[in-house]
């Protein structure tokens, strides 16, 4: 029997916070970096990493068996690619060959155990949609880590049925455009870059917590 909020919420948010702590100390030595990049964070503050795992954690403990896993890994990993995405403007391979196998992991075998196998089909079939709409939006706008991270993001978003897909495409394009007005407000110019990950980490967020 899954745990239910508070309980579930309690634990995902420690389970999150000790994560959170572990890829804190990884990011801090900045090994992420390319000698051509162009940083836009000071690694002294890296610590926020941690308590976003935690918020991370909290929201999946909110989730019914045999989602939990699933979003739990997706948003306390998902933690670590907002903070570079912000920093870098990039999604780089080392954290997605890593990440998307785990979330992949965390959907496949709670379903297999429970045997839900619908909730596997619908994760293939998000991963499918996402994947294909961003690989068409990379001929405009957004790089090929932006497209391996929307197929890491069906995977969780699918298993939500399709109203929990449009709720985290809306939620993205709301948080990616408030992230523009920032930008602006700020002095950047309009051909300026937008990290996308942080919106799209965020969007899975705000569909994980709304009611289908």
């Amino acid at each position: 029997m899954p745990l239910v909020a508070p309980a579930g919420v309690l634990v995902g948010a420690a389970v999150g916070l000790l994560a959170g702590v572990a890829l804190w100390r990884w990011l801090r030595t900045g090994t992420y970096r390319y000698d051509t990049d162009e940083p836009r964070s000071r690694l002294e503050r890296t610590w926020a990493v941690v308590p976003m795992a935690a918020a991370g954690g909290a929201v999946a403990g909110f989730e019914p068996w045999p989602l939990t896993a699933a979003a739990g890994v997706y948003l306390v990993g998902g933690a670590v690619l907002v903070w570079i995405d912000l920093d870098v403007h990039r999604v780089p391979d080392a954290v997605t060959r890593v990440w998307g196998p785990a979330v992949a992991l965390a959907v496949a075998v709670p379903a297999a155990v429970a045997g839900d196998w619908g909730v596997l089909g619908r994760a293939l079939g998000g991963a499918l949609v996402l994947g294909i709409l961003f690989a068409v939006m990379a001929f405009f706008s957004m790089g090929l880590g932006d497209v391996k991270l929307a197929v890491v993001t069906g995977l969780v978003v699918g298993p939500l049925g399709v109203s929990g897909v449009v709720t985290a495409l809306v939620a993205t394009c709301v948080v990616a455009a408030l992230m523009a007005v920032a930008l602006l407000a700020r002095g950047a110019g309009r051909k300026a870059h937008l990290a996308y990950g942080p919106a799209l980490v965020a969007g899975v967020a705000v569909a994980l917590l709304v009611p289908a």
